[in-house]
């Protein structure tokens, strides 16, 4: 009875998105205005309907409902509560669901914020979310229904949940994720509502700016999630391989940078509203194609979800309504905006044009390499080519130089023209002493100079020296430095977090030692100083697998350090998985990963030390945490 509820609670949802997607378009175009007061009640309408269904369904999961098709594929009666509850969005119909209340949740947000909803430009906002939720809920229902039921017969037993997404990291990562894709929505409906109602200006920048800010945020913590979770649970020590999946989500992030910046010009200069228009439309389709990509079965990945390419034709459907329909209005109507200022080569405001121009050349250049390989297969009938790491790396530093000097000098430049260059010469001194500094300690730490990572730590210096550094060592008095901090604190946090992230990759590149080799008990190996012994092995049973724990002790010059590794066996998916043994400090992670058992009581192993590893993902919060700094306060205006 609960599956049917949550059925039909999906179904009431998908009528209310129906009447919500085009009553406003009613009323706008037959300019016959009912009272708009049904906006915000309509949001949270939706919004109850699909969380009831989702909790229809986690209810599934948590009373081992095996007649429900989604929960006998993906939970068994061993599989812990807790991973019963994650297993809800742990594979393609479940995690639609969720999908779907994040673009609810987004449209209740913003009804909410809004002073007034009562104009033409808030209902035809809300109209167009309101059409992508029912587009998203119309796919689940035809193609995807997670309340499918196995009848007249249903299993006494479930199958499994893929046991690498067992695990904490899982429970969270979707749904920040979703929340960042489903986010890019919302400017998308916001610049759409704009043309639409020829409100093309700084208003309606200024109502896109936050929730772009946002779905950035979000997406950064998704993002870095899924990084941490991927170096600690695959058990191959990297933080980024250029997985397709990973890309899909990488290249809306970067479009969604570009657009936050481009709406500040736009906002406060009147220039680049067409830009900000297109990049608008640009960050939701690159969300739509990540989710295409993902759910169409075209490509493999360990993040993918390998479904009937049937339902790919569902999902590309969608893309070309609202990606194809979106740019024929661009092309209506954006003829129409002028530029509201002028700027020189000088300026911030082409500042922020160069940043954007990086931006979107970066994000095409990665699509382009993750889709190549289909579209070679598809035009060759059958031959495979593979564009792996080595074209992403090379294709990737010279945008991260030029986006690095753009953010060491940003702050500094000044609307329409900027007048004094003196902060230039202070800069290079502050930077030069700064990396002088960084050397010195990589130096002290690691006993030799490395020239791999000399780029990286020349851009950490920059960034932190035009970001924070000289501001506080030139700003008197203090109040004037508080101020000024208090102004930028959000833009300081991200940039300074993208100056930590590019140290941390840029050490761990080039000062990571790892061997694979055999040792059996007893044995010990050095690794570029630090001995690892291999002591003893024994069995452990969990709540649905059994393991086989190698214990190791590491020795240092000061200390030393024990640390376990696993290779699990799950008993419901018949799958062995390895649970990597990770010892981490401010500076480095120690890292062994077991391997198979060759003889005996010998086995294999992965041993690694991976130097400022964990400041990449610090860097990736501060980023995170800076976008929701920046977004809040301007929320703070709207409301």
């Amino acid at each position: 009875m609960i599956p049917e509820i949550g059925h039909l609670l999906l179904i009431g949802a998908l009528a209310v998105t129906f009447i919500g997607g085009c009553l406003p378009f009613y009323e706008f175009f037959s300019k016959k205005y009912y009272s708009q007061s049904y906006l915000r009640p309509f949001s949270v309408l939706t919004a109850l309907l699909v969380a009831g269904s989702l909790t229809c369904l986690i209810y599934s999961f948590l009373v081992d409902d095996f007649s429900v098709a989604y929960v006998a594929t993906n939970s068994n009666t061993l599989l812990p509560d807790y991973y019963k509850f994650a297993a809800t969005w742990g594979a393609h119909e479940g995690s639609l669901v969720l999908w779907i209340l994040c673009l609810s949740l987004w449209l209740v947000g913003y009804m909410f914020s809004k002073r007034n909803v009562n104009d033409s430009f808030s209902s035809i906002t809300f109209a167009i979310m309101n059409q992508v939720i029912f587009a998203f809920i119309l796919f689940t229902l035809f193609t995807s229904n997670p309340f499918e039921r196995l009848l007249p017969f249903s299993p006494l037993e479930g199958g499994d949940l893929n046991p690498s997404l067992q695990d904490f990291a899982f429970t969270i990562h979707p749904p920040l994720l979703y929340m960042g894709y489903s986010g890019l929505a919302l400017p998308f409906s916001l610049a759409i509502a704009a043309m639409i109602t020829n409100n093309i200006d700084s208003l309606w920048a200024r109502s896109a700016r936050p929730w772009s800010l946002l779905s950035c945020a979000f997406l950064t913590l998704g993002i870095g999630l899924g990084s941490w979770w991927a170096y600690y649970e695959l058990g191959w020590g990297g933080w980024w391989f250029w997985d397709p999946v990973e890309n899909a989500a990488f290249v809306p992030w970067l479009i969604s940078i570009a657009l936050f910046h481009s709406l500040i010009a736009t906002e406060r200069r009147g220039v680049f509203k067409n830009w900000s228009l297109l990049l608008s439309i640009l960050s939701f389709a690159a969300s739509l194609l990540g989710t295409f990509l993902v759910r169409s079965g075209v490509l493999t990945s360990v993040h993918a979800f390998a479904l009937d390419p049937e339902r790919g034709l569902f999902i590309l459907g969608i893309c070309s309504y609202f990606i194809f329909g979106a740019l024929l209005i661009y092309s209506l109507k954006n003829t129409r905006t002028q530029s509201e200022s002028t700027y020189s080569l000088t300026s911030i405001e082409f500042g922020f044009l160069l940043n954007n121009l990086l931006l979107v050349v970066l994000a095409i250049s990665i699509m382009f390499g993750t889709i190549f390989p289909l579209l070679y297969e598809a035009y060759t009938n059958g031959d495979q080519v593979s564009v792996g790491p080595p074209y992403f790396n090379v294709l990737i530093l010279p945008f991260a130089i030029g986006l690095g000097f753009l953010q060491g000098v940003g702050l500094f430049l000044g609307w329409s023209d900027t007048k004094d260059f003196k902060f230039i010469t202070r800069l290079i001194i502050e930077t030069l002493t700064v990396l002088i500094v960084i050397n010195i300690i990589l130096y002290f730490l690691f006993g030799s100079f490395n020239t791999g990572s000399l780029v990286a730590c020349l851009l950490f210096s920059w960034i932190v020296s035009g970001n924070f550094l000289d501001i506080v060592i030139n700003k008197r008095p203090l109040n004037k430095i508080k101020s000024f901090l208090s102004f930028r604190l959000g833009a300081i946090f991200a940039h300074l977090g993208i100056a930590f992230l590019v140290l941390g990759i840029g050490v761990v590149s080039s000062y990571s030692s790892e061997k694979e080799l055999l040792l059996s008990v007893g044995e010990s190996y050095d690794l570029d100083g630090y001995v690892f012994e291999f002591q003893n092995l024994s069995s452990e049973k969990g709540p649905n697998y059994i393991a086989d724990v190698a214990s190791l002790k590491i020795d240092e010059n000061t200390r030393t350090i024990a640390l376990s590794s696993e290779k699990r066996s799950y008993l419901s998916a018949n799958q062995v998985t390895t649970e990597v043994g990770i010892v981490a400090d401010l500076f480095k992670d120690y890292y062994v990963a077991l391997g198979e058992n060759i003889e005996g009581d010998t086995w294999s192993f992965r041993l690694q030390v991976k130097p400022f590893v964990r400041w990449i993902w610090f860097g990736a919060l501060l980023i995170a945490i800076g976008t929701f700094i920046s977004s809040i306060k301007l929320l703070r205006k709207e409301t």
